[in-house]
């Protein structure tokens, strides 16, 4: 963002020529000295004035490797001087030291006494200036970034009450040298020539592949919108965790630009934890690593230990040098506790599901958050009861299904989103079946894959989860969801059914209801339609009410245990953003169940979102 704003001032150097003279203070990491950037990148310049430690990465400036300048220097007045200031006016927004009061850990100890020497030089900088403006920030902090609009009012507060004393000061100077004559606008750049680029940080076939990723090519013109789209596009790739660029000027309408980048760790391990009403608690553990078994690929092994085990192997290969085909492999095997439901909805019988899948897709990239593929799916499921009850299956079932699909993802967050679409369809044939299993009521055999009706014919498939989230406000957000799940021709019911119930996609094949718990309806065919609204109380903390109806048995060409029927239901959940992902605490109800269910949920589930 740096870049975009600074992208008209790329062939300023000198820090003096800006229409305000500019400096900015960093601090060298070897030898602890402050250091004054008057010339150079002015985005690198004040990159490497606001590089926190153990925040973010010190920055290389002409051969120095700089950091934040407020480790030595927070309030640089006697730099302010050197420039030539006659009258300094100075603001300060840090908490300053700590009191009795707010001294309340080692951690703050620490920091105290390592600002020691900070706080008495800020004394002396102090008195150096002839207006002081302090501002009461109380317990905000440099981290409070969820608090600019009340920080931004006070700063507004404090200018309005200042206000009276610098149009007196300014009268005072006007009337001893004269009004300042205005300056004029800055000109505009808005794109630039780029006759020349190059790569640095990174070994050549890594240049060569961040160019490729970018799509960037020399000897056209770029705008800065531009620049910062082909970076977004090698981030999003993995391969990268810093790219930044420096503009040099060649003329008046040219430019050469130097990428600096540096490549991502190879390997990634993450740990995290996932409960469900449904599902019990798991802790997933993951490994990724790039390049291993063939380049330019990721490979990802996950497991879920619990209740219910879970594994994942993921492989994603591109195929081509932009990056815009890709292969991806997935096998993954689990084993889940279902409850089942009888007429009612009142908790009936449990059985286990084992099922294991190895899934292959070619994908097409359309942009950046859509695509186009197709994919072939080998399916095996073994059903065993637990306890009896009606409509329960046990044996096993094998099948293949061929499909197209389209996957769409604009959503600016991965939980509590506020606007963006998200999109996955899907339609195929299924085929290959070897059933092998009875049907149980209560406990007794009632039928099998050779009974009538039943039949392992070839039949059609189709799923179909739009997403929608519309800002209303600030704080408040609109949801539209459709779900659908339709079989044809579809003569095997329990086995391939869509799963109906529950707010989080923990188990295959599964609609989302607000109101049922998960698979409390089994049919061959169901849509359902959501609204919602999303209340931002805080940050991190959210209300979310949902109302969606459900029409479900709809297709006249499938075997049908159940008649057609709508349901509808609603839900009203706490939603809090954590460490560990969202937790969500849920009140929702049917006229189906007619009660009131409790639901919670904490992480994001595994494999199925």
């Amino acid at each position: 963002k740096l870049s975009e704003l600074f992208f008209p001032y790329y062939r300023t150097k000198d820090f003096g020529a800006f229409q305000r003279a500019f400096r900015c203070l960093a601090t060298d990491v070897i030898s602890g000295e402050p250091v004054v950037l008057r010339n150079g990148d002015i985005v690198a310049a004040i990159r490497a004035s606001m590089a926190i430690p153990s925040f973010f990465t010190p920055v290389v400036y002409e051969g120095r490797r700089l950091v934040d300048g407020g480790i030595v220097r927070n309030f640089p007045v006697s730099e302010v001087k050197a420039m030539g200031a006659a009258v300094v006016i100075g603001s300060n927004v840090s908490a300053g030291p700590y009191t009795d009061a707010t001294l309340r850990s080692p951690i703050d100890v620490l920091l105290q006494i390592s600002s020691f020497q900070d706080n008495a030089d800020f004394k002396n900088q102090r008195r150096l200036c002839d207006v002081f403006v302090h501002y009461p920030l109380g317990t905000y902090s440099s981290g409070s970034f969820s608090a600019a609009a009340p920080i931004t009012a006070l700063g507004l507060q404090r200018g309005r009450a200042l206000f009276p004393r610098l149009r007196a000061l300014k009268d005072s100077l006007d009337a001893i040298y004269g009004p300042a004559p205005v300056l004029p606008r800055a000109p505009r750049v808005d794109s630039v020539f780029v006759t020349d680029v190059r790569v640095q940080g990174v070994e050549p076939a890594g240049a060569s592949a961040l160019l490729e990723q970018m799509r960037f090519r020399a000897g056209r013109y770029y705008t800065a919108p531009q620049l910062s789209a082909a970076i977004r596009r090698a981030f999003g790739t993995r391969y990268f965790h810093k790219i930044t660029y420096v503009l040099e000027p060649l003329t008046d309408s040219r430019a050469r630009v130097v990428f600096e980048a540096e490549r991502s760790e190879r390997a990634r391990v993450g740990v995290g934890l996932h409960y469900n009403s449904l599902t019990g608690i798991g802790l997933i553990g993951s490994v990724a690593a790039q390049d291993v078994l063939l380049p330019h690929s990721t490979t990802q092994v996950a497991v879920n230990i619990g209740e219910n085990v879970r594994m994942r192997l993921r492989h994603v290969q591109y195929l081509t040098p932009r990056q815009n085909v890709v292969a991806r492999l997935l096998v993954q095997g689990e084993r889940v506790g279902i409850t089942t439901y009888g007429p009612t909805y009142e908790k009936a019988g449990l059985y286990t599901q084992g099922y294991a899948t190895a899934n292959a897709q070619a994908l097409r990239l359309i942009g950046r958050n859509r695509g186009a593929g197709l994919g072939t799916r080998y399916e095996f499921q073994r059903f065993r009861p637990e306890i009896p009850a009606q409509q329960q299956l046990e044996g096993y079932f094998q099948q293949w299904n061929s499909y197209a699909f389209f996957e769409e993802n604009t959503l600016n967050a991965v939980v509590y989103p506020s606007r963006g679409r998200r999109l996955a369809a899907e339609l195929g044939y299924v085929y290959g079946q070897r059933p092998d299993f009875e049907v149980l009521n209560n406990g007794t055999v009632v039928g099998s894959e050779a009974s009538p009706g039943f039949s392992a014919a070839p039949y059609g498939h189709s799923r179909l989860n739009a997403e929608q989230y519309l800002p209303l406000t600030r704080r408040a957000t609109l949801l539209l969801q459709l779900q659908a799940g339709i079989n044809w021709n579809y003569r095997q019911p329990i086995a391939n059914d869509f799963a109906v119930g529950g707010l989080s996609p923990v188990v295959r094949n599964q609609l989302t209801f607000a109101g049922l718990p998960e698979a409390s309806i089994y049919n061959g065919s169901a849509v359902v339609a959501l609204i919602g609204y999303q209340h931002a109380l805080s940050p991190k903390l959210y209300l979310i009410a949902k109302a969606n109806s459900l029409y479900y048995g709809f297709v006249g060409s499938n075997t049908k245990l159940q008649p057609s029927q709508f349901v509808h239901g609603g839900s009203l959940t706490l939603g809090i953003n954590s460490i560990l992902g969202p937790i969500d605490v849920s009140l929702m109800y049917s006229d189906a169940s007619k009660r009131v269910l409790p639901y919670f949920n904490i992480g994001i589930p595994f494999g199925y979102r």
